[in-house]
């Protein structure tokens, strides 16, 4: 490959990567290059490095590639179209290196001034492209860079929020007060500062999770629990109603006199199926009574959540009763959850269509998704059911409805001390 090889698009993408990968916003975060700057005499890199680096190596067509196996050639494609293109990279006199032509501010100073000028947008498709991210924001304002962290608790995913960079912190402040809406969605623009202190606290709570499971793998009495598989949602009607109007059975209003659900159980786990003949005889009642509603649009069962959701995912466990308005749906795979989640938040309704309802999405996460496994591994104990996590709760507490001693959905719903629960993450309106 010689210089003139590189086409026109190929040539912004190279250099705008390049520049960045040695600007303030990159270098006092990225580690591994900061060492390499750091432990070099003249203080540059080699070009065949950074042509390795994953996003190069995608610009130029170079596949998978190591950095002793970079050509000759493409490194000096790239150091001619660096050398005649950019004012704030340098290239050494043999064309094999690449240096700032500036030096870089103290870190804590850099990483203070990119911190003010940089906002957290949520959310975010799982599948979106930095590129697509980066055209829509410079719309508003000139970006400097965009990052798409990845889950904590899955290197492999995008978390769902992007950080984006503008060349000031006046810029960021106005684009902070504006509603914009992004694929669909309209997005929640927060200060850096507020992303990472969540951050720090999702990453406790992961590492907490990983030595959790390093204790179980190690004989440890503690067990783990899944992460990810669960969503809650909020039924919000669409229905209109006036005076003149027979008023519709809603979803608040179909109970029975002793409190229990006329709903009945979506099983999709075989061992639910193995009950005692009084259970029976309950189940034959509330199959009845779904039967009675399964086409009336202004009542939802958990058959019509199964059929909504089962879209995205397998469907282990439906925890909803029948003339409530929130539940909690849970997926065999974390991936259903986390489908279901980008898919709400990219209608019109914000939310997913259940008969004349929405159901308004939100996931359940740290302290909140460890108490619910939690109290559900109490329910199977109690029972001699111990470590299966497939199956809801016990008898008499159906997908763990029943919460530190009361309704885990209901609006006053506390723990010990009066702390609100933090497994409350939708309330009936």
């Amino acid at each position: 490959m010689v210089a003139n090889q590189l086409d026109e698009e190929t040539v912004k993408k190279v250099i705008r990567q390049v520049e960045f990968y040695f600007s303030d916003s990159n270098l006092p975060k990225d580690k591994f290059l900061m060492n390499t700057i750091t432990q070099s005499e003249d203080g540059m890199v080699s070009l065949a490095l950074i042509c390795s680096f994953a996003r190069m190596r995608g610009h130029l067509g170079l596949g998978d590639i190591k950095p002793e196996d970079v050509s000759e050639d493409t490194v000096a494609a790239v150091a001619e179209t660096l050398k005649a293109n950019s004012t704030t990279l340098k290239i050494s006199e043999d064309g094999k290196k690449v240096g700032r032509t500036t030096e870089l501010p103290k870190a804590e100073e850099v990483i203070e001034q990119l911190d003010s000028r940089t906002i957290a947008a949520s959310p975010i498709a799982y599948d979106v492209k930095l590129e697509e991210v980066e055209s829509f924001f410079g719309q508003s304002a000139k970006v400097n860079s965009v990052r798409l962290p990845r889950h904590v608790g899955d290197k492999r995913v995008f978390c769902g929020t992007a950080l984006v960079e503008f060349s000031s912190e006046e810029d960021a402040t106005k684009i902070s007060a504006q509603k914009l809406v992004f694929r669909g969605a309209e997005l929640k623009l927060t200060p850096k500062k507020e992303f990472d202190e969540q951050r720090a606290i999702d990453e406790e709570a992961e590492s907490t999770r990983r030595e959790m499971l390093s204790n179980r793998k190690n004989g440890s009495h503690e067990e783990e629990y899944p992460k990810g598989l669960l969503v809650a949602f909020k039924l919000k009607s669409t229905s209109v109603k006036n005076d003149n109007q027979e008023k519709s059975v809603s979803v608040a209003e179909v109970t029975e006199g002793d409190g229990e659900s006329k709903g009945f159980e979506v099983k999709s786990n075989p061992e639910q199926d193995e009950e005692n003949n009084d259970d029976d005889k309950k189940t034959e009642t509330k199959k009845t009574s779904a039967d009675m509603y399964k086409d009336n649009k202004d009542v939802v069962l958990r058959e019509d959540l199964k059929s909504v959701f089962e879209k995205f995912g397998t469907v282990k466990y439906i925890d909803f009763k029948m003339g409530e308005e929130s539940g909690y749906i849970r997926f065999e795979e974390a991936d259903g959850a986390q489908k279901a989640r980008t898919a709400a938040v990219l209608t019109d309704e914000g939310g997913l269509i259940v008969k004349n309802y929405i159901a308004i999405l939100d996931p359940v996460t740290g302290e909140a998704e460890k108490e619910y496994w939690i109290m559900l591994r109490s329910q199977e104990k109690s029972r001699g059911n111990k470590g299966n996590w497939s199956r809801g709760g016990g008898r008499n507490n159906r997908g763990g409805r029943q919460f530190n001693g009361k309704h885990n959905r209901s609006r006053d719903n506390n723990n010990s001390g009066n702390r609100q629960s933090k497994f409350q993450k939708v309330a009936a309106a």
